[in-house]
């Protein structure tokens, strides 16, 4: 097992972490018991979650550490942390957090779901599919986790406007170049 593939696996056994003291802070939060260590324990989390993305994949190229283990793992640990968050933050949790419009996780949802199933049926039908990320999904990905760093930081809602409206054009740009890849690919 190399130190990436360890990373990502911290980053996966810290989702539940995150949702936990999220939701014991929320519930504090509305009880009128809300602990400051919970909330600093919810973002610290998060934060962690999300800057170790960028870790284990400079230590994977840095260190030759990649692996296919990795490149299976690595997105499902990005789509498992955005997608809990994403979830989380559109329930309206009163004053504890902003909520996250309901197109947005959406948005998100319906891309990933699409490109894992254009993937499977590509595999399906015998034509192998290396999947090369597109830089626009990787710009998508920061800017949604640049936007629930906001939405968790308490950042007014004026101010995480413009980063949720680009994630959201380039989660819908990205998706789209992965559905032209694999049409591409069918009809290779």
């Amino acid at each position: 097992m190399t130190t990436a593939n360890i990373i990502t696996l911290s980053r996966i056994a810290m989702i539940p972490c995150f949702v936990l003291a999220a939701a014991y802070y929320v519930d504090g939060f509305k009880m009128g018991v809300a602990e400051d260590w919970q909330y600093l324990l919810t973002v610290a989390l998060f934060t962690l979650t999300a800057v170790a993305d960028g870790v284990d994949g400079y230590v994977a190229r840095r260190f030759n550490q990649k692996t296919r283990l990795g490149s299976i793992l690595d997105p499902i640990a990005d789509k498992a942390l955005l997608i809990t968050a994403l979830l989380f933050l559109s329930w309206n949790h009163g004053d504890a957090f902003n909520q996250l419009p309901l197109w947005f996780p959406i948005l998100v949802l319906s891309r990933d779901i699409i490109v894992v199933l254009g993937v499977a049926i590509v595999f399906m039908m015998g034509r192998g599919f290396d999947i090369q990320p597109h830089w626009t999904g990787k710009f998508a990905t920061v800017l949604q986790m640049i936007t629930i760093g906001l939405v968790l930081l308490k950042v007014p809602v004026p101010s995480w406007q413009v980063p949720l409206w680009l994630a959201g054009f380039f989660t819908l740009i990205s998706g789209i170049i992965y559905v032209v890849q694999g049409v591409r690919k069918l009809g290779a």
